[in-house]
């Protein structure tokens, strides 16, 4: 690179001198006006730089001066104009007989290490010139700023003296040059000296002093620097082989040096005689001949780079000891058109480098070979290339017959393994800067989560490509995990780095799938063992030429295997082979090092091959590795990317939605067990299925959770594999509004009773909510009824109890309905129709067990004599006295003891008259029941004439754990046939409402009888004939559905004319208002009177006279 900068120099201007004027002015004195001088420090640079771009030849700027740039801005606008006028522009190409550079007589090279560095008058700047060949070198001087403040204000310009002294050879310093600069400037002011050099000098040391001391003064601006120091050799040079550009411009135009850069076309290199590099098409069969042309195809550049003798390893290596077929192969791949993702297509690899350091030979082959997924290798012979790029996918055999020893396997351990790839690439649309393309594995990730790695793209200059590079590298850490070394003997030197071999392990695969061959014609293989193989199956043989061939088998006899086209040539007796099914295939290994190991002897390490990975990265085709095992797995791998989605339907007019769970395949599954929960609840489990998902009908809406078991042929079962939470929303249109609701009155309840409008199939239940107020915000939900259920009765209310109800529907899926009603509820009442109660209560105490023991007479009280167990039965005389019968029955524990009572001579031979006290208890267990129970009865008769008191405990619990309770006391007379009982009882008995208590009295009169300080019995409340009669009472709140008052009724806080209110029997009303004096009302037969808070009369109705 050469650059010039030239400085104008100019002496400062003198301030004329001014006339003088006299004269005299009466009043205040003119203020002085400071002077400011001019700047005078004014330079002019013109820059030159040359660069030595590349070697050549090369092709050169790609779309001219729009390609050149200084500090990011081309030479040529989009629309033709400058951007930097006045500059010039010139380039060599680099062929041997290029023209010289006008403008350029000599070779510069600027020096800015170490510099700017400021001058000053107590250290001198010097610099060491140890480069014989220069003719002279140029110091460049700046001023940032060059100027005097003076005390009455002016600013004019400033005068510093400088020297520069010369030592050559170790001599003392000479001086060579005096200057000063005496000018004005407030901008950075340059100026260059061009110091000679000697002819055959050795060293020399450049020194330049300040000659003018630093003032230090903020009013004097004398700063000065040693801004720049170019070497110059004076010579008009061609640079051949070299291609090289000049640019001119002027320097005013930036800071400092700007930074250059070039979009150009790069070496002309040597690509196959018959490859046109413009359309990227192979024309024929090629010759081995090559032709030179622009190509940045990575194959190609990869041959010219390892032969070229200037830049390359050319003086080591020749062209004859270069696999060229295989470089071919590799780059006819790289050049077919794939998608670019954007809509169009572009070549499947490219190289575009700009190569500017020396580095070792072996590491940048390598690096140029990565572009194809490639490395350099030396097979024995040559140097080879070995591609990851599709091949030969029958390759060689080798099986348990064939090696020594046996296949070591290793794979790579699920945590090496990566789901996403961030690929570095230059983006020529930013000025090649640095990008990062992002690449994901998605199915991996739902498995390992988010594992990047990051990926550098050598040479890549487009996005598409770096996205392949990536998803290569992630397919390969998918698919091709397995390595595999192994010893053979002379079979190996067959193969070599970079070919396919095929590998047939019975132990590996589970069954004998390769051997060696008995004998052979063209097409019918006698194989070496009994084998299972079947027609449509591939056979795999080694040839003698050492390549291998797979045919399509025919069919199958005994040992004797026909194929459907003969081979290339006949197969010999033991070369080995190996047969891949649809159930069972050969592993393909790409072979990486051949290590030799003694007398014929090599160790081949392989990696897994997977040949459907190229139209993945390419097409982003899904691959489905082919079974390599028979051998079910002891350990089942875990189900992952386990997805839940659903979809809603109507049918028949029901919103149905269905919850799908589905999931990728498990190798070596056969079945799965499927399980789903909502909201956190229990797992429910799903029928077994083979299938890779299942369906759920008629889910509601919620959180779902899913988890999958894979089972292989030995039912040996893998832990769960679990998705994600899914809110599931299910049908989201509301249900209708129902079509009514409606209240009915009852005894202590209220029935409800509403319906369902069409579309409301799918609902799910019905909300009733309820309130003592209208207000709906105060009511609480009642409960949920299932849909159909369109009515419920509310029991357990007080008498006249009222409430108000709303109702709304809600449908499978969650969804709320409107509410009906919108405003108001509906008005719900308990009945406060007192013939109602009054059947209710004697139903209720008639159907009631203690209802009947009241009602019931006392047991055989009036029993036939013959009848067993009456009283008239058990008269007995006997011999003229009574006899005392006790009888016990074990087990039941049931007790009889009737002491009788009485004299010989009323009762002996009489049977008309019997007086008698006994106890019964009795206690059982019988058909699952428990019953204890105690009688305690007085009996007295006298002829027809019987009076009974009797008092029954009873107690009763059943299996199930019903229980019941009771006690009562019955007094029953009967007398010349006329029946009277009374009796009162207590009872908790088992109702179909629940456990119920009660109490109750049977008479003809019932009263409370209350007595005061001894004085006479008052009876404050009695019920008699169906009626009830109360001297006082105090009611909180009453229900009267007809009512008599005999003399008036009236608030409890009534005073006449002041305030409450009265209401009498002689047809006066009065209103007062709630505080004394706030006006009143009446009402009388006659009038209707308004008084005002000073009880004047202000309305009156009626009879006005009144």
């Amino acid at each position: 690179m050469t650059q010039h900068a030239y400085a104008s120099v100019s002496r400062p201007r003198r301030r004329p001198k001014a006339a003088r004027v006299a004269g005299f002015k009466s009043g205040q004195k003119k203020p002085y006006q400071p002077y400011k001088a001019p700047d005078t420090a004014l330079s002019i640079a013109t820059a030159k730089l040359l660069y030595f771009l590349s070697e050549g030849p090369i092709v050169g700027p790609v779309n001219g001066l729009r390609s050149v740039k200084l500090d990011g801005t081309p030479l040529i606008a989009p629309d033709g104009s400058e951007n930097f006028p006045g500059s010039r522009w010139d380039f060599r190409p680099g062929t041997v007989d290029q023209d010289y550079m006008p403008g350029f007589p000599a070779v510069e090279n600027e020096i800015t290490q170490g510099l700017p560095v400021e001058l000053t008058s107590d250290n001198a700047w010097t610099r060491a010139i140890n480069n014989g060949q220069l003719s002279a070198v140029r110091i460049r001087l700046s001023w940032p700023q060059l100027w005097e403040l003076r005390s009455n204000g002016d600013q004019v310009g400033y005068r510093i003296d400088y020297a520069i002294d010369l030592s050559v050879d170790g001599g003392s310093f000479l001086p060579y040059l005096s200057a000063s600069v005496n000018d004005k400037g407030t901008s950075e002011y340059e100026r260059s000296h061009r110091v000679d050099l000697p002819e055959g000098f050795s060293s020399a040391l450049i020194r330049v002093r300040r000659l003018t001391p630093n003032r230090h003064d903020s009013n004097i601006a004398d700063v000065m620097r040693i801004s720049g120091l170019t070497e110059v050799i004076d010579a008009k040079l061609r640079y051949p082989n070299l291609a090289v550009a000049a640019l001119q411009f002027d320097a005013s135009q930036f800071q400092n040096i700007p930074k250059f850069s070039l979009r150009a076309r790069g070496r002309i290199i040597r690509v196959p005689s018959n490859y046109d590099p413009e359309s990227r098409v192979y024309v024929g069969n090629w010759d081995g001949s090559f032709k030179v042309a622009y190509s940045n195809n990575p194959a190609w550049v990869w041959y010219d780079l390892l032969l070229h003798r200037r830049y390359g390893l050319g003086r080591r290596i020749t062209a004859d000891m270069v696999d060229r077929w295989t470089l071919y192969e590799i780059g006819r791949y790289c050049d077919v058109m794939v998608s670019n993702g954007k809509g169009g297509l572009e070549p499947r690899m490219t190289t575009n480098v700009y190569l500017q350091d020396q580095i070792e030979g072996y590491a940048l082959l390598s690096d140029l070979a990565s572009v194809f997924h490639g490395n350099s290798c030396w097979n024995g012979s040559q140097v080879t290339l070995i591609a990851d790029i599709p091949g030969n996918d029958d390759g060689y055999v080798f099986t348990r017959s064939n090696i020594i020893g046996e296949f070591e396997y290793g794979a790579a351990a699920w945590p090496d393994r990566h789901t996403r790839a961030k690929v570095s690439w230059d983006n020529p649309d930013n000025d090649f800067k640095t990008e990062q393309a992002p690449v994901t594995n998605d199915e991996l990730i739902g498995v390992l989560g988010h594992r990047q790695i990051d990926v550098s793209a050598f040479a890549c200059t487009c996005e598409g490509q770096a996205i392949r590079h990536g998803l290569w590298v992630l397919k390969s850490e998918e698919f091709e995990s397995w390595s595999v070394t192994f010893t053979t003997g002379m079979e190996g030197r067959n193969v070599e780095p970079g070919q396919i071999i095929c590998i047939a392990d019975e132990l590996f695969s589970g069954k004998l799938n390769g051997g060696r061959i008995g004998a052979a014609t063209n097409r019918v293989i006698t194989l070496d063992a009994d084998v299972d193989i079947k027609p449509e199956d591939r056979l795999i043989v080694n040839l003698p030429s050492g390549k291998s061939e797979g045919r399509i088998v025919k069919s199958v006899e005994g040992r004797k295997v026909t194929v459907m086209a003969a081979y290339s040539e006949v197969p010999e007796a033991e070369c080995s082979w190996s047969v891949e099914s649809a159930d069972l295939a050969v592993m393909r290994y790409r072979v990486q090092t051949i290590d030799p190991q003694g007398l014929h002897q090599f160790t081949i390490t392989a990696v897994q091959h997977e040949p459907r990975k190229y139209d993945a990265i390419d097409q982003g085709a899904r691959i489905d590795p082919q079974p390599i095992t028979i051998i079910p797995p002891g350990v089942m791998p875990v189900p992952k990317g386990i997805e839940i989605t659903s979809r809603s339907v109507i049918s028949q007019g029901i919103a149905i939605t269905t919850m799908r769970i589905s999931w990728p395949a498990v190798d070596g599954a056969v079945a799965y067990n499927v399980e789903w929960r909502k909201d956190n609840g229990n797992w429910i489990r799903l029928p077994r299925t083979g299938s890779l998902g299942v369906e759920v009908e008629n889910i509601y809406a919620g959180r779902y959770v899913a988890r999958v078991s894979a089972l292989n042929v030995m039912d040996v079962a893998s832990l769960w594999g679990n998705s994600v939470e899914v809110m599931l929303g299910g049908k989201t249109t509301p249900p209708p509004v129902v079509s009514f609701l409606r209240t009915t009155s009852k005894v202590f309840g209220i029935s409800l009773q509403w319906g369902f409008p069409p579309g409301a199939e799918d609902t799910q239940r019905t909300e009733i909510w309820q309130s003592s107020t209208p207000n709906r915000e105060d009511a609480k939900k009642l409960s949920d009824f299932a849909y159909p259920q369109s009515s419920h009765d509310i029991n357990g209310l007080a008498a006249g109890a009222r409430f108000y109800y709303w109702a709304r529907l809600v449908d499978r899926t969650g969804n709320q309905g409107e509410w009906y009603p919108q405003g108001v509820g509906v008005d719900g009442q308990s009945s406060v129709d007192t013939d109602d109660y009054d059947d209710y209560f004697a139903g209720q105490i008639g159907e009631s067990a203690l209802g009947e023991h009241l009602s019931d007479r006392i047991d055989l009280i009036d029993g036939p004599a013959d009848l067993p167990g009456s009283v008239n039965g058990r008269l007995q005389i006997v011999s003229g006295e009574v006899e005392a019968i006790s009888e016990r029955i074990d087990g039941v524990f049931a007790e009889l003891n009737p002491p009788m009572a009485g004299d010989e001579g009323g009762n002996a031979g009489d049977s008309r008259a019997f007086v008698g006290v006994w106890s019964e208890q009795s206690a059982r267990i019988e058909d699952g029941i428990a019953v204890g129970k105690r009688v305690d009865t007085v009996q007295v008769q006298v002829k027809d004439t019987t009076a009974v008191v009797q008092q029954v405990s009873q107690a009763v619990v059943d299996l199930e754990g019903k229980a019941s309770a009771m006690w009562s006391v019955k007094l029953q007379v009967n007398q010349y046939g006329q029946y009277v009982a009374a009796g009162v009882g207590l009872s908790i008995e088992n109702t179909d409402a629940g456990l119920q208590s009660q109490f109750l009295v049977s008479a003809d009169r019932f009263a409370v009888v209350n007595t005061i300080n001894g004085g006479p019995a008052t009876a404050p409340f009695v019920v008699q004939n169906g009626q009830t009669f109360i001297s006082q009472a105090l009611i909180g709140t009453g229900w009267i559905t007809n009512a008599m008052i005999g003399n008036f009724i009236q608030s409890n806080d009534y005073v006449p004319g002041v305030r409450g209110w009265r209401l009498d029997k002689a047809g006066l009303m009065e209103f007062n208002g709630a505080v004394p004096g706030g006006g009143r009302l009446t009402i009388t037969h006659r009038a209707v009177k308004v008084f005002d808070s000073n009880n004047v009369l202000r309305v009156q109705l009626g009879d006005l006279s009144a």
